[in-house]
């Protein structure tokens, strides 16, 4: 039974519409009491949630309707309550999942072959069926990495780092501003906006931030400290020292200034699926598909479940016409995922019928 059953998490919300403005005066009241999303008069069972995000105050919903039909929900809340909130509906709802492909392995006669393990970051339970161990495991509630080898210590930091949402490259992605003041004789004008990304992929527009608001003074101080943070707030020191650097010349073309880059990381990091994973990149995107292909299944050898990986490798074996080796993954990935993923009428039967 969840910890939430005796004290449900509470909190207030707004609506958001679709043009992402929050609706209404009054906020409204929410709970969540480990099994069922309240919000207002809404109710949604945790296990027909398929995805729930977070960008600072706003969450973002997308669930599975008694019709089948998916939907989209958005609240604005406190970051705090948000982020708390979709820990505990990640918690719930990967358990939900975890419990419906357990019952679907037994109905198979495979119920010895079911295997799972809790994020250590977040606590989500995590399908591993089929998949080997590894010195990493990747949980795609989170979007973490974590070392779970025991002769091996995670490495300082590592549960920060992630794939970065512009530049797909393991990094470490974080909130940046970009804010723009013009003045013009009796009119003004104010840009601001938020923008959630690594620090690497913030330096272009930092620059261009500083030079814009140059002849109004007024935005130069909120530029200076985006291009700060966009050089300071990389990835400087400990095991990744060289990762937002190596990752940029990866982005550049320039492919063995960012194959040193990584190797010296590699050499202090050995087992760092997020690592291979952006070499196995850029050398599929300098057309180096054979060495792409090995490096990427270096990263599944330290992480069976790394997610990033994944798409890459199916387009590496599709392109070397690889047959067998792209069956026996898709086998480790697809059926698995096609066993967790249940059609509309038992995804219904399983969240709505007692």
């Amino acid at each position: 039974m969840s910890h939430l059953a005796d004290d449900p998490l509470r909190f207030k919300f707004q609506w958001i519409d679709d043009n992402g403005n929050a609706t209404g005066f009054f906020r409204k009241r929410g709970s969540f009491d480990g099994e069922t999303l309240l919000l207002d008069d809404v109710e949604i069972p945790a296990g027909v949630i398929t995805q729930a995000e977070v960008r600072d105050t706003r969450m973002i919903f997308a669930v599975l309707t008694e019709s089948g039909e998916p939907a989209v929900l958005a609240v604005n809340l406190t970051q705090r309550a948000a982020q708390k909130l979709k820990l505990e509906i990640d918690i719930s709802r990967s358990a939900t999942w975890a419990d419906f492909h357990k019952q679907r392995l037994e109905k198979k006669g495979r119920l010895a072959a079911f295997r799972d393990e809790e994020c250590p970051q977040c606590g989500a339970t995590l399908v591993l069926t089929d998949m080997p161990e590894t010195p990493q495991l990747y949980c795609q509630f989170c979007n973490s990495l974590s070392t779970v080898d025991a002769m091996h210590d995670p490495p300082a930091g590592e549960h920060h780092l992630k794939i970065c949402d512009e530049c797909d490259r393991y990094s470490k992605p974080r909130k940046f501003t970009v804010f723009y003041f013009v003045f013009l004789v009796v009119v003004y004008y104010v840009s601001h906006r938020s923008t959630w990304r690594c620090p690497a992929c913030m330096r272009g527009d930092a620059w261009k931030m500083l030079f814009g608001n140059l002849p109004f003074l007024i935005g130069v101080p909120v530029a200076m400290v985006q291009l700060a943070r966009s050089y300071g707030g990389s990835v400087t020191g400990g095991a990744y020292q060289g990762l937002d650097a190596a990752n940029l010349k990866a982005r550049r073309g320039d492919l063995m200034g960012a194959l040193d880059g990584y190797r010296v990381i590699l050499d202090r990091v050995p087992h760092s699926a997020g690592v291979k994973y952006n070499l196995g990149r850029a050398l599929l995107e300098q057309g180096e598909t054979d060495r792409a292909a090995a490096t990427l299944q270096l990263a599944l050898d330290d992480c069976s479940n790394y997610v990033p990986a994944y798409p890459l490798l199916v387009s590496c074996y599709e392109q070397l016409g690889e047959d067998e080796k792209l069956a026996a993954l898709k086998q480790m990935w697809d059926d698995d995922e096609a066993e967790d993923e249940p059609d509309e009428e038992e995804a219904v039967e399983l969240e709505f019928d007692d």
